[in-house]
């Protein structure tokens, strides 16, 4: 669910993007940079529980 939310953030940066306002596509872009990292830094640090 949250990658989704991420994907749609991303495609609304692009429209905001396309329609020609430049600092707020910026300001988003990077809000929705931050919230990817944080994502991904959520689910490196998940222990994998592997039994061989």
């Amino acid at each position: 669910m949250e990658f989704t939310l991420l994907f749609l953030a991303t495609a609304i940066v692009m429209l905001v993007a396309w329609r020609g306002q430049r600092p707020l596509a910026l300001g988003l872009f990077g809000a929705v940079l931050i919230a990817c990292v944080a994502t991904y830094l959520h689910h490196a640090t998940d222990t994998l529980k592997l039994s061989f």
